[in-house]
Formats: C-alpha cells, structure tokens, sequence
C-alpha cells in the first residue's frame, strides 16, 4: 500500500508532432519595389551632390592672396557644402519615403499617397531649378 500524500508518476504525454517544413521564401513584388525606392533615393542623393559639387569646387588658378577674400571664400565654400549636402540627402529620403509610403500596403489612405508622391516630385522639381538658378547666380557674384 501507498504511502498517503505520495503520488505516483507524472502522466506522460506524447510529443508534438514537427510541423512540415516551409517554402523557401521568394523574393515578392512589393519587395523588390520597397528596394527600388531605396536605390532610387541613393541614386538621387548622389547624383544632386556631384552636380552641386561641380559648382562648390573651386576653379583653377591664381588664389587671392588677400585674407579677407580667402576666408570669405572659405565660408561661402563651407555654407554651400552644408546647404547642397542637407537638401540633396532631404530630397533624396523624401523620394525614398514617398516611394515606400505609396506602394507599400499599409494602412495609409490613396490620397495620402498621393499626396506624398507629389510632395517628393515638386520638391525635385523646385529643388532642381533653384540649384541651376541659383549656383550660376552665385558663381557670377563670387567670381569662382
């Protein structure tokens, strides 16, 4: 006879059979348009800082021996850089968010998609005539 207060052995169970195996996974659509945007938003960047680069390098020649004319140089040089670099990496992730956002499916409505769509493309748009105008208002003032 039993001790009282000892029980027996715990019941077993049966083990859980192994789920089958998954599909390899393939690359999808949506996928490959989500790295589009990526590449399309670096492609922009660099493409916008090597064109503003040519106007921000400094031409050859004699440099002015004057200081005040080397250091107001310097800084126009400096100011430009910063300016070109900021707006050409904005335009470039805002075409990159607005490619994601628009064909991505997610939650967001048709016309904020569009919206975004618009917003990126006015603003390479207005992003590329203000760089042709200005830079080649800039480079007349400065005399590079």
């Amino acid at each position: 006879m039993e001790a009282p207060g000892s029980a027996g052995p715990p019941p077993t169970y049966a083990p859980y059979p192994m789920p089958p195996p998954l599909p390899p996974r393939r690359a999808s659509t949506n996928t490959l348009v989500l790295f589009s945007g990526i590449l399309l938003g670096a492609l922009v960047f660099v493409g916008t800082l090597s064109f503003h680069a040519v106007f921000l390098i400094p031409a050859p020649g004699t440099p002015p021996t004057d200081p005040a004319v080397v250091a107001y140089r310097d800084t126009i040089r400096i100011l430009g850089w910063t300016s070109a670099v900021a707006m050409d990496l904005a335009l470039g992730f805002s075409l990159t968010i607005a490619w994601i956002a628009g064909v991505s499916k997610g939650d967001l409505s048709d016309g904020t998609k569009r919206g975004m769509f618009i917003f990126a493309t006015v603003f390479l748009a207005v992003w590329l005539v203000f760089s042709f105008s200005i830079y080649s208002i800039f480079r007349a003032l400065t005399f590079f």
